[in-house]
Parts: structure tokens; C-alpha cells; sequence
């Protein structure tokens, strides 16, 4: 595209640290950030799908999911995926929301010992319990670990802030 497009701009590492509180609490909305997740079908095609996603201890993200649905045989199949974090009500300047875009590999967890924790810890802190009890489905959870973080319009931040560097990411690998 040009020179101007083919390179991001970021922040500083000293500002990205400035702002990870701010972007992970952004993350964590449950009631003002629309959530949605990038899969790869079968045939290389990308398909979005809002979902909902929960943030624990930092960068870890976790989405329920039932054996199912199209999401599950992509991740499946194709690991990649992507996050679309957006707020739904226009940023104070300009009128394009607060966006955080998470690239990263997802691990589908299908191992009920690790999923029904989950799912009583979803209902603890959001009050929601099954999504169709009773159903015939099997749950199971897409755990992605990042790879990039990108933000765009935290506030602040002039530049989008970009994250590469996720320490103490595998804390919940197996948890």
C-alpha cells in the first residue's frame, strides 16, 4: 500500500505498560464491548461470529463453545484465530469505537474436567448459567494464546498500542 500503511506505528514499551490495565479492563466488559471471533474454514475462508469472551489472570481469554457449532470444527481444524474486542458506543474524539484485535493459536479444550470448572466460574461472576440446558451438546471452551495485541483509540494513546509479549501466558495451559 505505501510506506505510511505497511508499518504500524506503535507506542512505546514504557506507554504499552502504561496502558494494559485500561486495555484489559476494556477486554473485560461484559455490558459494553461487543466480542467476536475470527475462525478459518475449511476451504481457507474467514468467518466472524460474535461470541462471548471472558478475560482471566491477565491475557487469557476463554470461550464457551458446544461441540456443534461451525466455530468448534474450525478451531479444530485451524488453530488460528483472531478477537475483535469493540466498544459499542463512540469513543469522547472521532466517532470509530475503542477496537483491540487479538491474533493468536487457540486451543480447543473438550476435556468436561476442565470445562465444567469453567462453567461454574461463568456462572459465579456473570449470573448466567448453561446457555440451552438440556440440549444434547457437549460444551467445550476455545483458549487462545496471543500472539499480537493490537488497540486502537485507547484513551491516551496516540498511536495504537501493540503488544507481543505475553509473560506468564501458559499459567492456565492445563488448568
Amino acid at each position: 500500500m505505501g510506506k505510511k500503511y505497511d508499518a504500524e506505528r506503535a507506542v512505546s514499551a514504557e506507554e504499552g505498560e502504561r496502558h494494559r490495565d485500561e486495555i484489559l479492563a476494556f477486554m473485560s466488559d461484559w455490558n459494553h464491548v461487543a466480542k467476536y471471533l475470527l475462525t478459518y474454514r475449511r476451504d481457507g475462508r474467514a468467518r466472524m461470529r460474535p461470541v462471548n469472551a471472558y478475560m482471566a489472570d491477565g491475557w487469557h481469554i476463554q470461550t464457551v463453545t458446544q461441540d456443534l457449532h461451525f466455530k468448534t470444527g474450525h478451531v479444530r481444524r485451524d488453530s488460528r484465530v483472531g478477537y475483535l474486542f469493540s466498544g459499542m458506543s463512540p469513543r469522547e474524539r472521532g466517532n470509530d469505537p475503542i477496537s483491540i484485535w487479538v491474533e493468536g493459536v487457540a486451543e480447543l479444550i473438550e476435556d468436561q474436567e476442565v470445562v465444567r470448572p469453567f462453567l461454574r466460574w461463568r456462572e459465579e461472576v456473570t449470573q448466567t448459567g448453561e446457555n440451552n440446558p438440556g440440549d444434547d451438546y457437549v460444551p467445550c471452551l476455545i483458549r487462545p494464546t496471543p500472539h499480537s495485541v493490537r488497540a486502537a483509540a485507547s484513551r491516551g494513546a496516540r498511536a495504537p498500542v501493540v503488544y507481543t509479549d505475553f509473560p506468564g501466558i501458559g499459567a492456565l495451559a492445563g488448568a
